[in-house]
């Protein structure tokens, strides 16, 4: 025996679709093992391992088939269709039925038993699992509540007539963040139907649960978006064990998205397959360093076979069998034939011939005008691609440079969409009405906001914008680099000697600092949470008489102070009526502590499900009732809290506000923009930063009359701090970024300004704050011209 897993054979589907899934069919012939694969394209095919046989299946489903299995002489197919099929293996696999009743694709299968029965349980993207009694053909059960997908198993049951399921779930994207992926454990009663929820654990990986699999009765695991294994104990669910794929070094950061989970044959290795190309093979009986293997793309499943060889279903549409048994390893012929695919799979040198042909050509880059100043456009040139930035002032565009890619082992690969260079480019599937799966991409830019490379590709393609998330989110897995924190060091200057780069919609190469990346926000730190938290506990107590309110004061004191747990706290409804209750009940005097806990709150994961729109308005019309009356500290804790807050709103749930809410909160930053407090001044320049990064195009979806007014009154205010010369260079910095991103992001802002002659306000604004804050004023200079 191999210690090491092999190539063994390599099959290819008959469609040339991916294959997305596989199982392994009762046959007579011990030697020869029969296996159906379900494709991207909705067809079905057997193979038969080693002899190489395959037999067509004429059955053509109309969406992709998502996952496969098999009872005796019958298969079951399940389709992004929502239905499930069965087939009678014997007679050409003609079609002898259907379960329906889920509502969305259905993407898990599993079997279950008693002594008496089989019962085949469904997953689907509806949040369900069914359980169907396969002797009368009707649905027994329904398994609800779950997270968007969701996977299933069966585990073995003590009870002769109640069935034990595992199921997971993908999670919530709540605040941009998934959330709530869960395990479960559950119970049927296979007579009268009764579903119990045994057991239930939340949240312990990092991100949602892609396939769940049973090992030998003894053995629960699930496999994550987090590039993690998690080994469970079967009776509760609960993580026993944790195994990881370190990615080597010179590959992507981050590991790769884990799709499927199983084991092997003899159950001594546990497998996993990656949407990056990895399949990891990690040895149950010792701590050694798992194997891994690369395919050329995403490889959706990877099934165990009776000889315990194991079979991977690439999305290059070829069903390969590995092995570690001696006298089946491919010949050395085809085992370089299979790494060179690889390599150059995993290999981005440049833009392709067929690529460089679909760009407008140079000479004709006269019918190409630019939009904007620094707009970058890639051409044809004597058959390669060059980058070209477009110049406002001669009208014309300035060559910069060959279009080169960069040379990597990781599959996100620089390239060119619709003319366009990224550094990074994503396959993406997308379900076609009617049926079909569409193979798009997406580009992203090292130091882009993965929401903006989002919303570009939703735009591009009129995609819903229910998707932003999951995509940013696939995006950041993927590519694994987080949001940049703008007007950081290092950051200064254009470099027309990298790749241009696109930001919003159109690629910029020369701005570092523009447009704003992601919004600022007032957070409660670790580190000072207990101190702070019990100050403001206290503070707020002498205002409070009714021991109820009390109560929910320190409930929520403690869930805010509890930094480190946020994922599996809540705040509740009662906690947010008491903040809105202390902010419309209290004299201004008294209530800024109540405005220091609703900037907090509104932070809280759970805070993007509460409408923030009644916190803003109340803490706006209080502070424009007590403006210029307060003494001591709430004179500066009013209008500074009230700022945070409304910053704090518009980073986490920016939709909530309505037009009137924004300049009810325009008026409010407006009023203080002469102030004498620092805090108040940063407050101030963090609210015009988060209000225009919300109302960029990718962002907010205003309507133009609500749009301009907004610029109109931005500016004015803007106008002020850079007259102003007492700003700090933070909120100096976050006021020129703000302009910069208006403009770039708001036609009629830019004739606002000009006639406000703000071009000769920015540079000696910037001058005294450093390097950065210079460099920054130059690029908004440049766009204002």
């Amino acid at each position: 025996m191999q210690i090491e897993w092999e190539l063994s054979q390599t099959f290819s589907s008959l469609d040339d679709q991916g294959i997305r899934t596989a199982c392994v069919i009762e046959n007579e012939d011990t030697d020869d093992i029969r296996m159906i694969v379900g494709t991207q394209g909705g067809s079905l095919c057997e193979f038969h391992v080693p002899s190489g046989t395959l037999q067509p299946i004429t059955f053509q489903h109309n969406h992709t088939v998502t996952a496969v299995t098999s009872l005796h002489t019958q298969l079951v197919t399940a389709c992004k269709d929502s239905v499930i099929r069965y087939f009678d293996t014997r007679s050409s696999y003609e079609c002898l039925g259907t379960f329906e009743g889920h509502t969305k694709p259905v993407t898990s299968l599993s079997w279950a038993q008693t002594q008496q029965n089989y019962y085949l349980l469904s997953g689907s993207w509806d949040g369900t699992v069914k359980v169907w009694d396969w002797q009368r053909k009707v649905l027994l059960a329904t398994l609800e509540g779950h997270e968007n997908s969701t996977c299933v198993v069966a585990l073995p049951s003590s009870q002769p007539n109640v069935l034990k399921i595992a199921t997971g779930s993908a999670g919530v994207a709540v605040n941009n963040v998934i959330k709530d992926y869960q395990v479960r454990i559950w119970s049927v009663h296979v007579e009268t139907g009764l579903v119990q929820l045994l057991h239930s654990v939340v949240n312990d990986h990092q991100g949602p649960i892609r396939s769940i699999h049973c090992c030998n009765d003894s053995a629960l695991m699930t496999c994550s978006n987090d590039g993690t294994v998690v080994m469970r104990d079967v009776e509760t669910g609960k993580a026993t064990g944790t195994l990881v794929f370190v990615p080597q070094l010179g590959q992507q950061q981050q590991p790769p998205m884990l799709l499927s989970v199983t084991t092997s044959g003899d159950a001594t290795t546990c497998i996993a397959s990656a949407e990056d190309g990895h399949v990891v093979f990690w040895s149950l009986q010792d701590e050694n360093p798992p194997q891994t293997i690369l395919h050329p793309t995403t490889v959706w499943n990877v099934v165990p076979l009776p000889n315990g060889d194991v079979a991977t279903c690439c999305d290059d549409g070829q069903l390969r069998i590995f092995t570690r048994a001696t006298e089946r390893i491919a010949d050395i012929a085809e085992q370089e034939a299979f790494r060179q695919l690889v390599e150059q799979a995993h290999t981005k040198t440049g833009p392709s011939s067929e690529e460089i042909a679909k760009l407008p050509k140079w000479k004709h880059q006269a019918q190409h005008r630019g939009t904007s100043e620094g707009q970058v456009q890639v051409f044809q040139k004597n058959g390669i691609a060059i980058a070209a930035q477009w110049s406002m002032v001669s009208s014309t565009w300035i060559e910069v440079g060959q279009v080169v890619g960069s040379q990597g082992t990781d599959s996100n690969g620089s390239g060119m969409i619709d003319g366009v260079h990224y550094d990074h480019v994503l396959p993406i599937e997308v379900d076609q009405t009617g049926g079909g799966v569409a193979q798009l991409r997406v580009g992203y830019n090292i130091g882009e906001n993965t929401f903006v490379a989002a919303q570009r590709f939703l735009d591009a393609h009129q995609l819903p914008q229910y998707h932003l998330a999951q995509i940013a989110d696939y995006i950041q897995q993927r590519v694994g680099t987080a949001p940049p924190t703008i007007g950081s060091a290092g950051s200064a200057g254009p470099a027309f000697n990298t790749m241009p780069r696109a930001t919003t919609g159109t690629p910029l190469v020369s701005y570092q600092h523009l447009p704003i990346a992601h919004a600022k926000a007032f957070d409660l730190t670790a580190a000072t949470a207990t101190t702070t938290l019990s100050k403001i506990q206290f503070k707020l107590e002498e205002s409070l008489s009714d021991d109820s309110d009390r109560s929910t004061l320190a409930s929520l004191v403690e869930v805010l102070g509890a930094t480190q747990r946020y994922h599996v706290s809540h705040v509740t409804p009662q906690h947010w009526h008491f903040l809105q209750h202390c902010i419309q009940s209290l004299s201004p005097s008294l209530a800024f502590p109540a405005l220091d806990l609703a900037r907090m709150a509104v932070r809280h994961p759970d805070g993007i499900q509460y409408n923030a729109s009644s916190l803003v308005k109340a803490a706006c019309e209080m502070d424009q009732s007590s403006f210029g009356t307060l003494s001591g500290p709430a004179a500066v804790a009013i209008p500074m809290l009230t700022l945070r807050l409304v910053a704090n709103v518009l980073a986490s749930n920016p939709n909530c506000l309505s037009t009137s809410d924004r300049e009810l909160l325009l008026a409010c930053a407006a009023r203080h923009v002469q102030s004498d407090n620092k805090n108040v001044r940063l407050s101030v320049a963090t609210v015009l930063h988060n209000l225009v990064y919300s109302m960029q195009p990718t962002h907010d979806r205003q309507t133009e009359e609500a749009t301009a007014v907004n610029c109109d009154t931005i500016i004015s205010s803007i106008k002020d701090i850079l007259t102003n010369r007492q700003y700090e260079t933070e909120a100096l910095l976050r006021t020129l970024q703000t302009l910069g991103t208006l403009v770039l992001s708001h036609a009629n802002a830019k004739s606002i300004a000009s006639s406000l002659y703000m071009a000769s306000m920015v540079e000696p604004a910037a001058s005294p704050h450093g390097d950065i804050a210079k460099a920054c004023a130059k690029e908004v200079y440049a766009v204002l011209q």
